[in-house]
């Protein structure tokens, strides 16, 4: 029996619906890319902002007029508006956050098949992990914590016999992630981190890669920083939820954190990390964000280390502080995003310029019959002649030309 997938919003979505794979796959089912072809479907969902909802929304009427088949659909928009969803698109499976936890369970119960044989679809060699969920925090903008609940975490040991699975399935990079990744361990007994993990992590021999996705920078101090160093296997690209950089804003939203924190964090990683490819969240438009406001975030943004920028224009979700502000003009928020975009293009493609004629440790992640991509420690693309038997090796290669801000070209020089 064949199965369809997708998901909208963050790495953990992605994460889950990874996961979900793997089980359906060792239970007999198989995975298809044909949603034609398939005999059930399933959607994992995002209602982090308006138009992440309203696309959730647009896609399931969409599949629900054109497709004949049977779906599961499952997360934050099913949590936040079940009944509407299931009023409206009869003989679907509404599971919310909760209950989509035994979605493979309610395969087996829905769609039985007897075969034994186990498929492993396309092999892939980065998996995202997603270690920890729910989140305690009360930023003034956020509805997540009323979606996904109190944080809670992967024991250690649970985490290490997954990733010691998939290395063994030749996955040989994991992403680590989670709804707020940064307070891994917090909730369990006794109390782990984040790094207590990672040095865990890094013992499994056929891993290659570890990757931390989104950092809470309030979480964030000069041990864990000066830790992570010493573990060879790290990735160097590190991504924060800074999320503003100007102090009124960020004291509006709650965030307990200030832009000279941000200093202090960009500038121990880099004492460590001199190389490393540095990302951060912002949000536009904020409710009250002033010129002057938005000015102090535009120049914080431009002057420091960062070397790319996830843009998002503030969107107002029911139920939160922030809705009851006053609001930004949408034109002015679109004009803000507008310049953000281009300043991070320039910021991508000079952080990509240091790099030509230099060599870097990365791993095969797609082979064509003309080309093959790498993905590199520090989170770059580069495209290559095509390489055939290499996925489950480390490789490095050596950057010869910048295509554009998210490609470079390269080759080859180790096997």
């Amino acid at each position: 029996m064949k199965f369809y997938v997708n998901y909208f919003g963050c790495r953990a979505n992605q994460a889950e619906i990874q996961d979900w794979i793997i089980d359906l796959e060792n239970s007999g089912y198989r995975l298809t890319d044909d949603i034609d072809d398939a005999d059930f479907a399933i959607l994992n969902t995002c209602s982090v902002t308006e138009k992440a909802e309203k696309d959730v929304f647009r896609y399931i009427n969409k599949v629900y007029k054109k497709s004949n088949i049977r779906w599961l659909i499952a997360g934050c928009t099913t949590t936040k508006e079940q009944e509407t969803l299931e009023n409206k698109y009869k003989n679907y499976i509404f599971l919310d956050n909760v209950k989509k936890k035994g979605i493979v369970s309610i395969v087996k119960e829905t769609f039985p098949i007897d075969e034994n044989v186990i498929f492993h679809s396309s092999f892939r060699s980065r998996i995202f992990m997603k270690i920890q969920d729910g989140c305690s925090f009360k930023c003034s903008f956020c509805i997540v914590p009323l979606l996904r609940g109190k944080p809670s975490s992967l024991p250690i040991e649970d985490v290490v016999r997954k990733a010691s699975y998939y290395s063994s399935l030749g996955y040989r990079e994991v992403i680590l992630t989670g709804i707020n990744l940064s307070s891994y361990g917090y909730d369990l007994f006794p109390r782990v981190n984040i790094l207590d993990l990672v040095k865990e992590l890094n013992k499994i021999k056929d891993i290659e890669i570890i990757r931390l996705s989104s950092l809470d920078p309030r979480y964030i101090k000069y041990g864990f920083i000066k830790e992570l160093s010493y573990l060879d296997k790290i990735a160097e690209s590190f991504h924060f939820s800074f999320q503003s950089g100007s102090n009124t804003v960020l004291k509006r939203m709650k965030r307990n954190s200030n832009v000279k924190d941000y200093r202090k964090i960009l500038d121990t990683f880099l004492t460590f990390f001199p190389d490393a490819n540095y990302g951060a969240d912002i949000i536009l438009g904020f409710p009250g964000e002033t010129d002057k406001e938005y000015l102090e975030t535009f120049n914080f943004i431009k002057k420091s280390e960062l070397n790319y920028i996830h843009t998002f224009p503030y969107s107002s979700r029911g139920g939160t502080k922030a809705a009851e502000l006053e609001p930004v003009p949408g034109l002015l928020i679109k004009k803000r995003v507008r310049e953000f975009r281009d300043m991070n293009k320039e910021k991508k493609i000079r952080y990509r310029e240091k790099f030509r004629g230099r060599k870097i440790e990365g791993i095969l992640i797609e082979e064509k019959d003309n080309y093959s991509l790498i993905m590199t420690k520090n989170y770059l693309t580069v495209k290559v002649p095509p390489l055939k038997g290499y996925k489950k090796k480390k490789l490095t290669v050596e950057v010869t030309k910048i295509i554009n801000d998210n490609i470079c070209e390269g080759k080859v020089v180790e096997k």
